[in-house]
């Protein structure tokens, strides 16, 4: 993308945990990151973080979201979402996908929520293998 295109800018009303303060996102993409995503702070000193689409990790990755995460993004009946799972890079090992706590995004609405799940089954740190 060059830097004259505009990104569309992800709100995050909440923040992220540990980066409460920050609310606003842009996604990076593109072949030469295939198949990661690039979430990226707006703002000198904006977080930034690598993620993948939760389903290239593992084929049969589902999750739920509850009336009340369905509100805060805004979402209609039947309306696709984004979902990425942020990755722990982890020196000398090998990187983690965090599947228990993914990020959900209405692209339509351009709001995104980090679901978190105490119920999940799923595992903070998911070896990174894609499916």
């Amino acid at each position: 993308m060059s830097t004259e295109e505009r990104q569309a800018v992800i709100e995050f009303a909440d923040g992220l945990p540990g980066f409460e303060t920050c609310h606003q996102f842009v996604l990076i993409s593109g072949p030469a990151l295939d198949p990661f995503t690039i979430v990226q702070g707006v703002g000198e000193a904006g977080p930034s973080f690598a993620a993948i689409d939760p389903l290239r990790v593992t084929g049969g990755y589902r999750a739920d979201l509850q009336a009340s995460d369905r509100a805060r993004l805004g979402v209609d009946a039947g309306e696709d979402l984004l979902w990425l799972a942020l990755i722990c890079p982890r020196p000398g090992l090998e990187p983690t996908v965090n599947l228990r706590a993914p990020l959900v995004i209405n692209p339509r609405t351009l709001r995104g929520i980090q679901l978190i799940s105490s119920e999940s089954t799923y595992r903070v740190d998911h070896p990174l293998r894609a499916a």
